[in-house]
């Protein structure tokens, strides 16, 4: 009986290669796969509290009172959901990686060698199916919200057009080294350096500065956008809760940036006029 002795360039004959799916099982049964799966589990559940701590942390001076920062609110609180099960698989391979493999020595490669990811079918695809839907979870969850948040914000619409039965209030924001004043068009003129405004009624911010750069942040309203001298920014919101909020300075600009600070104070419609009213036109409260 002859062989026949194929020609030096001929292509290799395929070999006896297990399906994807049989190398998924075996990767599954080695010990260090279940560690860091286990690992992965016990991990994700100990993040699981920073959904909630994150909000707490940001709810420290109060919670939300517009709908733009419970939108802002709610994202946080969806992205960190979302980004814990990646954050673990992550830190469990790395405490395995420095718990597991620390007793591993020599320059041999070790027998039992994993199976290489790259030429897994199932593998890859489960990794780019799984990224790409994460992907585009993300991007859709932030367009819609960016766009509720544009929507409430009134920020590409004048102020004689805004939605709702009542006139959005407009309030001219001035900030200067190192306080914050106030004017109300719609009053005479009536200026202040706390910020009254009226629950659940559409204020409209048209925002400057008259010396350096400023950033006019009302923290739990979820408002945030630059004063510069010399321009006018605009943005606004509708107030829904009524208390005492914080208005922070929060560019750097100077010696007592950090002491750049007011109050907000949220009232019903009739107290916001009685106010008004009391203060008396251009005069200063």
């Amino acid at each position: 009986m002859t062989t026949t002795t194929p020609p030096p360039d001929a292509p290799e004959a395929p070999t006896n290669r297990p399906p994807s799916m049989h190398r998924v099982r075996d990767w599954a049964k080695r010990p260090y796969a279940r560690s860091i799966m286990i690992l992965t589990v016990i991990i994700g559940f100990l993040l699981l509290p920073l959904c909630w701590l994150i909000l707490a942390a940001m709810n420290q001076s109060g919670a939300p009172a517009s709908p733009i920062m419970e939108d802002i609110e709610t994202t946080v609180f969806v992205f960190t959901l979302v980004s814990i099960p990646i954050t673990a698989f992550v830190f469990a391979v790395l405490v395995y990686s420095l718990l597991g493999w620390k007793h591993v020595s020599g320059d041999e490669v070790p027998a039992d060698e994993s199976p290489a990811i790259r030429s897994n079918t199932i593998g890859v695809v489960l990794w780019t199916v799984v990224s790409s839907v994460l992907a585009m979870f993300l991007v859709v969850w932030g367009l819609m919200e960016l766009a509720s948040i544009t929507a409430n914000s009134y920020g590409t619409v004048s102020a004689d057009e805004q939605p709702g039965g009542d006139q959005a209030l407009i309030v001219n924001v001035t900030g200067q080294q190192w306080v914050w004043t106030f004017e109300y068009p719609q009053h005479g003129g009536l200026t202040s350096d706390v910020l009254y405004l009226p629950k659940d009624r559409a204020v409209y911010f048209n925002v400057t500065s008259k010396d350096v750069i400023h950033n006019f942040w009302a923290v739990e309203l979820g408002v945030k956008i630059d004063a510069n001298p010399g321009a006018i920014t605009q943005t606004g919101v509708t107030p829904n809760k009524l208390g005492t909020f914080n208005v922070r300075c929060a560019e750097l600009c100077g010696l007592h940036h950090a002491y750049m600070q007011t109050r907000i104070q949220v009232l019903e419609k009739d107290a916001f006029d009685s106010w008004a009213r009391e203060s008396g036109a251009g005069r200063a409260t």
